[in-house]
């Protein structure tokens, strides 16, 4: 029994086809949730937990220290990225949305020697606004830390 050259051929490229989508549905599945890679633990900068803000007119001060190092984060911390999600009152709250945060800040940590003085950073902000506020610190080699305690208020 002789086969046609076409029925081979279209053998050939059902072939093909199942294994290409073979390849794509792992390739695509995957397991877990998605995200940035994360560093082990120890090779981060430490967390700020004490960032605090007061308001004087149209302006925002916010303040933190210089947390210490410990098991979980043995890099030192040489600067801070500030972060502000600014959403109109207008919107309504969303809980479960994601905050939309933008950096709006960069402080270098400078040798104070034995004392570590509190940081601060001074923000102009707008009424009719619902305002969050986040600071990570950053080591020489660009790690981040984990995110602080958020602030957070109306104005």
């Amino acid at each position: 029994m002789k086969v046609s050259k076409s029925f081979k051929y279209y053998s050939l490229m059902l072939a093909l086809t199942l294994v290409m989508m073979l390849a794509m549905i792992v390739i695509m599945g995957g397991c877990g949730k998605k995200g940035p890679p994360e560093p082990p633990a120890g090779s981060r900068p430490p967390r700020v937990n004490d960032l605090g803000y007061g308001i004087s007119k149209n302006t925002l001060n916010l303040s933190w220290s210089v947390p210490p190092l410990d098991e979980e984060a043995q890099l030192p911390i040489t600067g801070f990225f500030i972060y502000r999600a600014q959403q109109p009152l207008s919107e309504e709250e969303c809980p479960d949305c994601p905050i939309m945060f933008k950096i709006i800040g960069d402080v270098p940590v400078r040798e104070w020697g034995s004392g570590q003085p509190l940081i601060t950073f001074t923000d102009r902000i707008e009424p009719g606004y619902r305002y969050t506020y986040k600071v990570i610190g950053y080591s020489a080699d660009g790690i981040r830390s984990r995110n602080s305690n958020f602030v957070v208020f109306t104005f």
